[in-house]
Order: C-alpha cells, then structure tokens, then sequence
C-alpha cells in the first residue's frame, strides 16, 4: 500500500510540472526567436549607422566602420552582394545578412 501511494505522489508530483515545464521551453523557445537577430526590420547598408549595423549578425564595431568606410569611400552600395567588397566580409558573412540587409537606390 505504501508503494501505491508513494507512486501516486511522484506520478501526480511530474503531472502537476509538465505545464510548468512545457510553459518554460515555450517561452525559451519565443526569447531565442526573439534575440537571435537583433534586427526588427531590414537596414538600409546605404544609410545605416554604426549602431545601426552593429545589430547585424557578425558585425562589430570594426565591420561597421569598415562598412561605413567603403560606402563612402567608393560610393552607395549597388546591391546587396557588393557587401563582400568590404574587408573582412565574405561570402559567408554575406550568407548571414542578406536576410536583415536592403540595398535602397
């Protein structure tokens, strides 16, 4: 009879943590999804600033400068692959933000 019990009390016990459990990996799941680009709409690579571009995936305040430093140096970007033209970024850069990135003409 002990055993039953004891059982009844872990078995009620897990029930009673599975919606807290599942309520937490939702809520993990939604702040990942929520921080993991930092960018909330596409930046312009033409009129964004150092702040601006340092919310991008990758990009610290030495690639946005360099950013910033090749648009004014060589001129507007043409489009959003020219990126790669900008020391320090690759193809692999490029991969990771054409999806936050826009190119306005």
């Amino acid at each position: 009879m002990k055993k039953l019990l004891s059982g009844l009390f872990i078995l009620t016990a897990f029930m009673l943590q599975a919606p807290m459990l599942n309520a937490e990996t939702n809520n993990m799941f939604d702040n990942a999804s929520a921080t993991t680009s930092g960018v909330s709409q596409k930046i312009d690579l033409n009129t964004a600033s150092v702040t601006e571009l340092q919310t991008l995936p990758g990009v610290g305040i030495s690639k946005a400068k360099a950013i910033i430093d090749y648009r004014e140096t060589v001129g507007p970007f043409l489009e959003v692959a020219q990126i790669t033209q900008v020391k320090g970024i690759g193809e692999k850069m490029l991969s990771k933000l054409q999806q936050y990135v826009v190119v306005n003409k």
